[in-house]
């Protein structure tokens, strides 16, 4: 493959949007998203779950469309069509896997009134690998749909005979 012959912008901020988002989003899908963990008489236990294994196997959709859309990119397929429906599938499971997380949390959280001293729950590096990728995904579509609004204002409409 020729580098060359790419039509990858590094300059265009949709360009780096997608590009960080994708990466993070990958990221976010092997991370872990939370933690529990139990003290109790001087022993601990801790688990933690991941978009892959946990929570309907989201991260390999978020895998799987971070790939679609770095491939889309680098192809300089059609950004409105192509790149546009991956964003947008890459935002609904993004935004899909953290409404799960901050659900999961929020639930372990209220079953272990009273045991504070010895259970905890906290949100992980992935969680916030999630959010961040998010916002540049979301940031993207809106930068790609702003882009492509010039561009059709831009052309004036030809007269009709």
């Amino acid at each position: 493959m020729d580098l060359k012959k790419m039509k990858v912008d590094f300059k265009d901020p949709v360009t780096i949007c997608v590009l960080a988002g994708s990466v993070l989003m990958l990221f976010a899908s092997f991370l872990p998203q939370a933690k529990a963990k139990v003290e109790m008489f001087g022993m601990s236990e801790s688990t933690s779950s991941s978009l892959m294994g946990d929570y309907a196997h989201q991260g390999i959709f978020l895998l799987l469309l971070a790939i679609a859309t770095v491939v889309i990119l680098v192809l300089g397929l059609d950004k409105e069509k192509f790149l546009s429906g991956a964003l947008g599938a890459s935002a609904a499971f993004g935004l899909w896997g953290m409404i799960q997380v901050i659900k999961d949390v929020s639930d372990a959280k209220k079953e272990m009134k009273g045991y504070e001293d010895y259970m905890s729950v906290s949100y992980q590096i992935g969680f916030f690998f999630l959010i961040l990728g998010l916002i540049a995904v979301v940031g993207a579509i809106v930068l790609l749909t702003l882009n492509a609004k010039k561009q059709k204002t831009a052309v004036p409409a030809q007269p009709q005979v």
